[in-house]
């Protein structure tokens, strides 16, 4: 029998008008420290029909943003200190048991709150925090995020919602990267960026046969064996849509083995990691109009 983890999770909380103290449910904050520290979380973006719902102007949208903003910062920052700082705030580490405690005792009385932690045992926590969402703010909003579209679709919205498509990250190119054979060996890459050396983003297909496993693996291997310099490979992916699936994990897995330092594991369902993802880019990537692509 597969081993319980221990969790905590909280719902967020939005109150757009205090005079009118109309609340809504808006997000979810999952943390846990069993065998590993893991702070999971989805909160509606400003153009969720459910916030707009409640929102009389674009002045309005934004500040929820802020709000939004802020609390995703601070979720994903404060792991890289040991007492939870992030710039003039601490509230609380995620090396505690009681981090969502103190995230609630924090946002008491403001625009957003969270509901005070509530204690779980799970042996799949990730089929979870899905039902929590469903169940709190929505079936459909979570639908929205991510499970009625490709992981290919679904990355593309991200990075247009974040006004890096195009800007900083590029999509659907091609690289040859045996210099050689530059005219007979082509690979199609889904979406790239530059920060120093190219690091593309290849989402994983649905792999549920053999003949579609073995095509996508030889093709994907091969590329790997071949890049240039010191380019990185990430592999991004949906547990959510797979974990049923040991087949993928298992060939995702020896993939990202091949070379460790160059290949890499993405799960586009931990927002911590694509928030991060997101401004590295913005931060760190050359425009696109100052590179050569093929």
């Amino acid at each position: 029998m597969e081993e319980r983890k221990e969790c905590w999770y909280s719902i967020v909380r939005y109150c757009a008008n205090e005079l009118a103290g109309e609340t809504i449910n808006v997000g979810v904050i999952m943390h846990s420290i069993s065998n590993a520290i893991n702070t999971k979380f989805l909160l509606l973006e400003e153009s969720s029909s459910k916030i707009k719902a409640i929102s009389g102007s674009n002045v309005e949208l934004n500040i929820y943003k802020s709000y939004k903003d802020m609390l995703e910062y601070y979720l994903v920052k404060s792991s890289d200190n040991i007492f939870g700082g992030v710039g003039d705030v601490s509230i609380g580490t995620p090396l505690e048991e009681t981090f969502l405690e103190n995230l609630f005792d924090y946002y008491k009385d403001k625009k957003i709150s969270l509901t005070r932690p509530t204690y779980s045992l799970s042996s799949n926590p990730e089929v979870l925090f899905n039902r929590i969402f469903e169940t709190y703010i929505g079936k459909k909003y979570l639908l929205t995020n991510h499970k009625q579209v490709s992981v290919k679709k679904y990355l593309k919205e991200i990075f247009e919602e974040r006004k890096l498509l195009d800007k900083k990250v590029a999509h659907d190119f091609v690289i040859s990267p045996i210099k050689d054979l530059d005219q007979l060996i082509k690979f199609n890459i889904d979406f790239g960026y530059k920060n120093g050396v190219w690091n593309y983003m290849q989402t994983v297909p649905q792999l549920n046969g053999p003949a579609k496993n073995t095509d996508w693996f030889a093709r994907t291997k091969f590329m790997f064996e071949n890049l240039k310099d010191d380019s990185k490979v990430h592999l991004m992916y949906r547990s959510s849509d797979i974990s049923e699936s040991k087949d993928f994990l298992q060939v995702v897995n020896y993939l990202s083995k091949i070379d460790n330092e160059r290949i890499f594991k993405f799960d586009l369902d931990d927002s911590g990691k694509v928030f991060e993802l997101c401004n590295i880019i913005e931060r760190d990537a050359h425009n696109i109009d100052e590179l050569q692509i093929s």
